[in-house]
């Protein structure tokens, strides 16, 4: 047996055990700084979230509430440049004629702040202001002989049936957006324009009407990047911070946070395009968040998750002296035993590397569960591509490969007029097996593409629902989905929905489609005894108690299995893969219903009896 080693000097003792130490405890001051800024950054993104929600939340409603005042400007200039009594009124050259034609329509329409005839030259004819809400034909000593240059250059080259803005005016301490549209005389000359000029101070004041707690007033920007206020003397954006108006111009709606605040902002166009409209340059709304919250809530997360980090490392730093301690009486009690030390340390390596091991391989086995389940859907997305393509691919090749045969006939004038008619109807035929299998291709990614769909990209308008269902019955019978499945539309009369027909037409065609390809599937499942046909019933009512709409699609087939039930409306999920399925229709059923009509859609099944698939929707989305 060795003899016991000497024992170190007291001061060699404390420097062993205080790098022991320091060493233990490094990796805790690791983990710990790592941790406690994470969670100061998700701490911090807790505290901005709301903060993010309220400012976007804001700007949602001032876009809501200025697309509601402004979206009938450019409509009426259009409206009166082409009204009747005004253009009989200017071909007659009769000055009160046309300031009855005027004051009739301000009268008849919003309380704008200015109505105005120019003629051809620049010179007001005729005009309307508007005071407290009481409209007065101006004397016409008092009217403009020209126009002014900043606004009537921008209207100079209006085409017929066309109204547009001018840019912002700033004068006599408001701000008014002018709306002009040519008008004419009964011979189809052009005698100057109609311009309707909106006073934005109201809509100002309840712009700064809206609030929401922690973000500071709506801030409206006009083109320029001018601050839209009134008595504003601001350069604008451009000057006063070029980062953020190049961000604004770049992104066009996003947010930028820094030690200086936090900005929402959004570009917003106050006339939408159209037939005889044109779209003005962007606006812009910008919230803010102040620099004295943003800073309050960073020094409130970071005390928090210092002092939270602090005494973790003060623990840390107690249970690994506590440890060093056992272990210098362990070491002192047990140092006959060496051995089994030894011993019992390497069995503890071991245990260490084999808890290792697993923890590496169950991390393997989830990756290797989800790789599995990727590839799984990539390969039946590359296998709906693939065959239409695949088909396509050849077909082309085969055709020219006959068309080349039938050139070297033509050439060396051994093609007779059979043969050449031959190869016409073949390259037919091929044109056909591509165009169907280019088809087909298109098909799929337009479902994938139909993922990304949001509110934004789709229509909203009021329609019937009786003209939807007509349009959806033409579709389905042009598809011929399933043939031997009748299909019964029964009529909505009288429904009239302020939506956006084309995702709901999309979700009544895809609960349908959906019926008639699983509900009678017999490549998989034989068809059940039944004692009525295949059909599939589209039924709507409006629920008298929630004034909600509810359309069902009803179909008499085999039911939905209960383990397939739970994963009916999961993305890519379908019991069709590699025979056409995407498992996409049932999932844009429910975001649409959800996400765009403002609804849901639910499911009944019995096995054997067929299934349910009802919609509700409110009648006005929103």
């Amino acid at each position: 047996m060795k003899p016991d080693p000497p024992p170190l000097p007291p001061r060699a003792t404390w420097k062993r055990e205080a790098r022991v130490l320091t060493l233990r405890l490094l990796p805790w001051v690791v983990v710990v700084c790592v941790a406690g800024a994470l969670s100061y950054l998700r701490l911090l993104d807790l505290r901005l979230t709301p903060l993010r929600n309220g400012a976007r939340l804001l700007i949602e409603q001032s876009v809501a509430l200025t697309t509601s005042e402004l979206s009938n400007l450019s409509r009426d200039a259009l409206v009166l440049g082409q009204n009747p009594a005004l253009t009989a009124a200017i071909s007659a050259d009769n000055l009160p004629a046309t300031g009855t034609a005027l004051l009739t329509f301000a009268r008849a329409s919003r309380p704008y702040a200015r109505i105005a005839w120019v003629d051809e030259t620049g010179r007001e004819r005729s005009r309307i202001d508007n005071s407290d809400g009481i409209a007065t034909l101006v004397d016409p000593a008092r009217l403009r002989r020209n126009a002014p240059n900043s606004w009537l250059k921008s209207l100079a080259d209006l085409l017929p049936t066309e109204a547009r803005f001018t840019p912002l005016d700033y004068r006599d301490g408001e701000i008014r957006l002018h709306a002009g549209s040519p008008v004419y005389d009964g011979r189809g000359r052009q005698r100057g324009m109609v311009v309707l000029t909106l006073d934005l101070r109201r809509l100002l004041t309840q712009l700064h009407a809206l609030d929401s707690a922690g973000v500071q007033p709506i801030q409206l920007v006009g083109p320029d990047g001018r601050l839209v206020e009134v008595g504003s003397a601001t350069p604008g954006l451009p000057f006063t911070d070029p980062e953020l108006w190049q961000l604004m111009q770049d992104q066009g709606r996003g947010r930028r946070e820094g030690a200086e605040g936090m900005w929402q902002f959004q570009d917003f166009l106050p006339t939408e395009p159209g037939p005889g409209r044109l779209a003005s340059a962007p606006w812009h709304f910008i919230a803010q968040v102040p620099a004295e919250t943003v800073g309050l809530l960073r020094s409130t997360s970071a005390w928090q998750s210092g002092g939270a980090s602090a005494l973790v490392l003060v623990l840390a730093a107690w249970a690994t002296r506590r440890r060093r301690q056992i272990e210098r009486e362990r070491e002192l009690l047990l140092a006959d035993l060496q051995i089994n030390h030894r011993a019992l340390a390497a069995a503890k390596a071991e245990a260490e590397a084999s808890l290792e091991r697993l923890q590496h391989l169950q991390n393997e086995l989830v990756q290797a569960e989800k790789l599995a389940s990727l590839g799984l859907l990539v390969a039946g997305v590359a296998h709906e591509l693939n065959t239409p393509l695949g088909s396509a691919k050849v077909t082309a090749s085969t055709m020219s490969r006959r068309l080349d045969d039938a050139l070297r006939s033509a050439t060396a004038d051994t093609l007779t007029q059979q043969q050449m008619r031959t190869v016409l109807d073949n390259q037919r035929t091929g044109l056909d097996i591509v165009d169907h299998s280019l088809g087909r291709a298109g098909q799929v990614i337009r479902l994938f593409k139909q993922l990304a769909v949001d509110r934004g990209a789709v229509e909203r308008r009021v329609f019937t629902l009786d003209d939807l269902l007509s349009d959806v019955r033409r579709l389905l019978a042009a598809r011929q989905i399933a043939p031997d499945v009748a299909l019964h539309i029964e009529p909505a009369p009288g429904v009239v929905l302020d939506s956006y027909p084309g995702p709901l037409g999309q979700v009544v065609e895809n609960l349908v489609g959906n019926a008639q390809l699983h509900a009678f599937d017999t490549d998989i499942h034989p068809p059940p005894p039944r004692s009525s046909p295949a059909e599939v019933r589209v039924r709507s009512q409006i629920d008298p108690h929630s004034g909600l709409l509810e359309i069902a699609v009803i179909d008499n087939g085999r039911g939905i299995d209960p383990e397939v039930l739970p994963r009916i409306f999961d993305p890519f999920f379908t019991t069709r893969r590699g025979r056409g399925g995407t498992g996409i229709g049932l999932h844009l059923c429910h975001h649409f219903c959800t996400q765009v009509l403002g609804g849901r859609v639910t499911v009944t099944t019995s096995p054997g009896q067929g299934s349910r698939f009802t919609v509700q929707i409110p009648l006005k989305a929103p």
